[in-house]
């Protein structure tokens, strides 16, 4: 379905991701239907979705969304998106129609309550709702010109080696973005006397996203190197990097949710719900994914947790209020 592979905005840092499917009758069932509340990890942003149901004299449902306790620290910009489908099933054929509405909204105190509505025929089966909230702050112009002296080499008291190369960066940046670089640069440490700290098991080409992001708060090529990024999240202590890479590697394709599936095994790299997202991918596109030698390696690899995935395939697909948030 289109909802799992949102259209991000560049230049706008993603603070929260989630998507909750309904299932009509459960909408039928109750006049309101609040739905799981959200809130990003900040707690800067949150927000009660609430979908109801009308019916018109063409028999056609009418499904609006609205969201109701809006409290927003400042302004957020909101990107929803709600698709209803599949509509109909007959003796001679399956017809697959899904019906979308999107909308762009700020999140204020003042936010009116009234978001999205769909027209939907009787006989549609669920509904689909995208949640993407991105942060309107203030752009990081000292992080930019930070950022730019860097790859200058101007004022850098520090450096970064990697592959046998060094990479030149700024003590104060780094201490406070990460304890643990704080711990070795300024500590009683020998790379805080030499101003010098080689970093292993990782390579240039992601050391210098990793720096990239640690002066600008953003990565303008990521280049499918989430994974590796968030291992140095994790073992460098910065929560907003594994954050962002667990966001982005929410809405990836089957075949790389089962790369990183494969990569991280049964490691806690990941946290609950991404893997059980990466899982819900996977199991709802293994028809396409059997064959591939990718799944097999995966299945020879880890097969008890392969006959776990494989066991429990209707809980990972679409379930009512199933929220993927991060």
């Amino acid at each position: 379905m289109d909802a799992q592979r949102p259209q991000r905005h560049p230049g706008m840092r993603l603070l929260l991701l989630a998507e909750q499917t309904v299932w009509r009758d459960a909408i039928l069932n109750k006049s309101t239907l609040y739905l799981a509340p959200l809130k990003t990890e900040d707690g800067r942003v949150s927000f009660q979705p609430v979908l109801s149901i009308t019916n018109d004299e063409d028999n056609e449902d009418f499904v609006t969304l609205k969201l109701k306790r809006c409290v927003s620290a400042g302004v957020s910009l909101a990107h929803l998106k709600m698709i209803g489908g599949p509509t109909k099933k007959t003796k001679k054929k399956t017809t697959t129609k899904s019906l979308e509405d999107e909308s762009h909204i700020l999140l204020t105190k003042r936010t009116l309550p009234y978001v999205l509505s769909l027209s939907c025929e009787q006989s549609f089966e669920k509904v689909t709702i995208l949640f993407m909230v991105y942060d309107l702050g203030s752009p990081p112009g000292a992080g930019l010109h930070l950022n730019r002296a860097r790859l200058q080499g101007s004022h850098c008291d520090v450096k970064l080696v990697v592959e046998g190369v060094e990479l030149a960066a700024h003590r104060a940046v780094l201490a406070v973005r990460s304890p643990v670089l704080s711990s070795m640069l300024t500590g009683d440490f020998k790379e805080a006397r030499e101003g010098r700290a080689e970093l292993v098991d990782a390579s240039r080409v992601v050391v210098e996203k990793f720096l990239e992001f640690l002066y600008t708060d953003q990565i303008g090529d990521w280049g499918d190197s989430e994974l590796e990024l968030l291992q140095l999240a994790d073992q460098y202590m910065v929560p907003e990097l594994r954050a962002e890479c667990a966001l982005r590697l929410w809405s990836c394709e089957p075949a790389r949710a089962l790369e990183v599936l494969h990569a991280v095994g049964l490691s806690e790299i990941i946290c609950g719900p991404l893997r059980q997202r990466l899982t819900a991918i996977v199991v709802d596109n293994h028809k396409v994914l059997a064959d591939t030698p990718q799944w097999l390696e995966f299945k020879k690899t880890f097969p008890v947790l392969v006959d776990t995935m494989l066991g429990h395939k209707a809980q990972t697909s679409y379930t009512m209020a199933s929220v993927w948030s991060l």
